[in-house]
């Protein structure tokens, strides 16, 4: 197990928040570094597609490539879970279509 140091300000929020979900502060660090690095990826993805919208032409070629893997969803997965819950799917379908 390593050591970290981190200024009292922060060790003290980690001792509270510890405390109050009655959890250990390594699996409160674990959570929020978790949560950060997915928050990086989608923002990474979201600005990626910004940029291929911005330029027409490859966000044609990038949808005309969409539209032919599309057409082998009949895959036979059909017992398989999903990737995404509808929810999900929904949520980020938004946020990668949405002008920045």
């Amino acid at each position: 197990m390593a050591t970290v140091r981190v200024e009292p300000r922060l060790h003290a929020t980690l001792q509270s928040l510890s405390a109050e979900e009655r959890r250990p502060i390594g699996q409160v660090i674990e959570d929020a570094v978790d949560r950060y690095q997915r928050e990086k990826f989608w923002t990474a993805m979201h600005e990626g597609f910004a940029r291929l919208r911005a330029d027409p032409e490859a966000w044609e070629e990038y949808q005309a490539e969409v539209a032919l893997w599309d057409s082998t969803s009949e895959d036979g997965l059909v017992d398989e879970e999903p990737y995404f819950t509808e929810e999900e799917a929904q949520r980020e379908l938004a946020a990668t279509t949405a002008p920045r």
